[in-house]
């Protein structure tokens, strides 16, 4: 395998376009090594190799779904977190207590600075902009005086609001910043616990592919058990 790869990076072999790409190729390696549920014979479970296939497929898909839970956990709370808990530790809690990003010494930050740019980002739901505030309080007045003259707002355009990252204040709300001090706790969420997760999952994963196979087994031996047919297969 490892010898075709380097065959088609020196071109000896006809060009990735004719046939499967090295990706495809070197996938179908690793699942048919290490990903292939062996088939057994069941006398009293009905299961294809579809079944199995399937029942495979299902697992890896819930493992793939903690490594990407841990990935989103790891980076909002030592990446985004920290933004957060220095809000925290400041003790910003009012629109008069604000301070820019340059103050909190995260105006270099891009993720932060990425995350805040989005309206619906997760940061923007603790995290709130005082310039974006009264924007929204200006629109709202806007569309009260364009009720007094129309029936209804659907023909009424709303300014855009342009956040400046330069100069826009930010803070956590009083009253919501005890929930986002336990949502963004560092503990626990260490890129070394992520990588811990990523290894256990990732072992699961290849421990129940080799597995599977010997659990149906003993499931179909108990079932010949409780049936008293005295033909346990081994």
């Amino acid at each position: 395998m490892i010898g075709l790869l380097f065959q088609r990076m020196l071109g000896k072999i006809k060009p990735l376009s004719e046939e499967m790409s090295l990706l495809e190729e070197l996938w179908a390696y690793i699942e048919g090594k290490y990903l292939t549920v062996d088939l057994g014979r069941y006398e009293h479970i009905n299961m294809g190799s579809g079944s199995l296939i399937t029942a495979r497929n299902i697992i890896l898909g819930i493992c793939m779904g903690i490594i990407i839970a841990s990935i989103v956990a790891a980076y909002d709370k030592n990446t985004l977190g920290k933004f957060v808990r220095k809000i925290i530790k400041d003790q910003c809690f009012h629109q008069n207590q604000a301070k820019t990003l340059e103050e909190y010494g995260f105006h270099k930050n891009y993720f932060v600075k990425s995350s805040l740019r989005r309206g619906n980002g997760i940061l923007n739901k603790v995290v709130k902009c005082v310039e974006r505030e009264a924007h929204e309080e200006e629109v709202a007045k806007m569309r009260e005086k364009h009720l007094e003259t129309h029936e209804n707002d659907k023909d009424f355009v709303p300014p855009k609001f342009i956040l400046d990252m330069n100069t826009a204040h930010f803070y956590i709300p009083d009253e919501e910043h005890y929930a986002a001090d336990i949502r963004f706790d560092h503990k626990g969420s260490g890129w070394r616990a992520f990588l811990l997760v990523i290894i256990v999952t990732v072992i699961i994963a290849v421990l129940v592919c080799f597995l599977l196979p010997d659990m149906i087994q003993m499931v179909d031996n108990m079932i010949d058990i409780v049936k008293g047919d005295g033909n346990v297969l081994n």
